[in-house]
């Protein structure tokens, strides 16, 4: 029997370079990594803010006048009364044209009062506490009355209360 040679099975014309397990050259692939990571991340961005716009509710007009009434609120002590009257008179004003479609930002103090009696939105209550408010505002605003922080509050108060009440269906019908 012949001697076995060891290393018959390597025989210089078996040997083979190396081989390319990839599919495609690496570049392309490393740039294709990239690419699908910026798509993952844009999608994963995109459902985040698509939540987030999806539970932030849209206030009502009563909870936006309720808001800035509890700020204006917080600073009428130290508020000039002027100033503070115009801001919580245009809170209440912009409520009322919004909610209940009355003219209010358009017209003037008296021919809001006559438009709101002949609307069925006001109870008699509700009316008498829209004429103190009107009636307080403009002597601040038009009349230049002496106001201190406790007129400043009040007249939010009135202001507020005037947002909280409800109104009945019926009656707004």
């Amino acid at each position: 029997m012949p001697p076995v040679d060891p290393n018959a099975d390597l025989l210089p014309h078996e040997i083979a370079g190396p081989v390319w397990y990839l599919p495609y050259p690496l570049p392309v692939m490393i740039a294709a990594a990239l690419v699908l990571l910026l798509l993952v991340a844009a999608a994963v961005w995109a459902l985040v803010r698509w939540r987030q716009r999806k539970a932030r509710r849209i206030l009502t007009a009563r909870e936006k006048a309720l808001a800035a009434l509890a700020m204006a609120q917080a600073r009428a002590a130290e508020a000039a009364p002027y100033e503070f009257s115009i801001e919580v008179c245009d809170v209440l004003r912009a409520y009322l044209g919004s909610e209940h479609h009355l003219p209010a930002t358009t017209q003037t103090s008296y021919e809001f009062l006559k438009t709101a009696r002949s609307s069925a939105v006001f109870s008699a209550e509700r009316l008498a506490g829209l004429a103190r408010f009107l009636d307080k505002a403009d002597a601040i605003k038009f009349a230049r009355a002496e106001a201190s922080g406790a007129d400043n509050a009040e007249l939010a108060g009135l202001a507020g209360d005037l947002v909280k009440e409800e109104v009945p269906h019926a009656v707004a019908a």
